[in-house]
């Protein structure tokens, strides 16, 4: 139970989602990441322009990296709720791959929406949803922040929305976290899980070099979203721990944190 008697997790039984990847498949990420094209100018581009040239060359290879780095989306999943018949709107969601934690058990939901701004992930995403037969899910290629994209769920409509290591990458993240606002019916919840930095058990100098370096993958780590969500939202689970990466010594860890929240 969260706090307040919320019934965290309640539902259909989740899956151990782990996809399997070679040491080639790593490899064709790594390089990915490394030689994509970055714009170093900041406002040369476009912020969807610039989340492609990064993704494109890596996309069909995400999951099976990207599920040894991402240490919060299996805890958020456990813990979200998920009310039978209910709505699930999955912001930033990448390739679907959230999707997959409830196998077989999709149908306790009655719609599912998965919206990301880049092409090359909701090409997977689609393909995804196309490959298990699920109906009730569709998958937007749209800007989070956008409260007029085409195909977002009516205002007041979604029981859930996730939004599963989308916010340190979007610029006008505040924007992201009202249109989930928008969107949540009445007592609705936000689940978020993302990386972060931990001024209470990171040294400065630490948080520093961990900012840094996120950078570098438009990934922009900030201690305030934890607090923006806790005052946006009525809070009901949080979870902050650090997680490995793969091929990197497994005593550098970064911080993430999984935040339930409901709405007021």
């Amino acid at each position: 139970m969260g706090k307040g008697g919320v019934a965290l997790g309640a539902g259909p039984e989740r899956v151990d989602y782990a996809p399997r990847a070679s040491w080639a498949d790593d490899w064709g990420v790594l390089k990915a990441m490394w030689f994509a094209q970055h714009d170093s100018t900041g406002d040369g581009g476009a912020h969807q322009t610039r989340l492609e040239n990064f993704y494109k060359a890596q996309a069909e290879l995400y999951d099976g990296y990207r599920h040894r780095m991402l240490h919060g989306r299996k805890p958020m999943i456990e813990n979200m709720p998920a009310p039978s018949g209910g709505t699930w709107l999955d912001l930033g969601g990448g390739t679907g791959s959230n999707l997959e934690y409830f196998g077989p058990n999709l149908d306790h939901f009655a719609r599912v929406t998965v919206l990301d701004l880049t092409p090359s992930l909701v090409a997977v995403a689609k393909d995804r949803v196309a490959r298990n037969g699920w109906s009730h899910v569709q998958v937007i290629c749209g800007d989070a922040t956008d409260p007029s994209t085409p195909g977002l769920p009516p205002a007041g409509s979604v029981d859930v929305v996730t939004i599963s290591y989308a916010l340190t990458m979007i610029p006008e993240w505040k924007k992201a976290v009202a249109n989930a606002k928008r969107l949540l019916k009445r007592g609705g919840h936000l689940c978020v899980c993302d990386f972060t930095v931990d001024p209470d058990t990171q040294s400065r100098l630490m948080q520093t070099v961990f900012t840094k370096v996120f950078a570098t993958d438009h990934v922009h780590l900030s201690a305030e979203h934890v607090r923006f969500l806790q005052g946006e939202f009525n809070e009901k689970l949080l979870l902050r721990k650090y997680g490995s990466f793969p091929y990197v010594p497994r005593f550098i860890k970064s911080a993430y944190y999984v935040f339930i929240g409901q709405k007021k």
